[in-house]
């Protein structure tokens, strides 16, 4: 459940990427065509700010199993082992309970713009439960991924392995962000040189 949960929120954020391009596109094209083009398309204020809180919500998740949120941690890392353990366990209970409410919050707005079919007053007349649906649907992920990082990291407290579970819920440092960048180099180095290679080969297999 833990690997398919982190595979879904990694695709979730995929999707939440798309999301803040499309949005850049959409501004981009509607400066343009009251630019040069002398219209609007009266509608990107509105698929904007759909998009921008689906993007949040689905990309939360992801977030979290990477451990990218921030967090004010300054004298956590100066805490012992012991000690730190119990503090990323309460961290992850109250961000448990906040997501919780925020998840109940967000479908029960979905809901009632259900029950009264709501639309936004914009040209599109949008029904409110589709985008809202969704932005719930995100939170509904960061609260899965909230438990399934709470019960992993209780079974490897009740295991003894405080040095795992300090990994797994410890902010990323600026040491872990110097790894992944140099391991984003290297694959991108790597990448370069496999046409180039093939290239080579090529040539000289005409050659012959």
């Amino acid at each position: 459940m833990f690997r398919a949960l982190e595979w879904v929120s990694a695709k979730a954020m995929t999707i939440a990427g798309w999301c803040y391009l499309v949005i850049t596109l959409l501004i981009c094209f509607d400066i343009a065509a009251r630019r040069l083009l002398g219209f609007s398309t009266e509608a990107t204020t509105e698929v904007t700010g759909y998009l921008m809180a689906i993007g949040m919500s689905w990309g939360l998740a992801g977030t979290l199993f990477e451990r990218g949120h921030v967090r004010i941690d300054v004298l956590v890392q100066k805490m012992p082992l012991k000690v730190r353990v119990w503090l990323h366990l309460a961290s992850l209970l109250a961000l448990l309970v906040a997501t919780g409410f925020f998840a109940w919050g967000a479908f029960s707005l979905t809901k009632d713009s259900w029950d009264f079919g709501a639309t936004d007053l914009s040209a599109l007349h949008t029904p409110l439960a589709i985008p809202q649906g969704l932005w719930a649907a995100g939170l509904v992920l960061m609260l899965l991924a909230c438990v399934a990082l709470g019960a992993r990291a209780v079974r490897q407290l009740a295991a003894g392995d405080a040095d795992g579970m300090d990994r797994m819920l410890m902010a990323r440092t600026y040491v872990d962000e110097a790894a992944e960048t140099l391991e984003a180099v290297a694959e991108a180095q790597q990448g370069m040189q496999q046409p180039a290679t093939t290239a080579a080969t090529t040539a000289t297999g005409a050659s012959r």
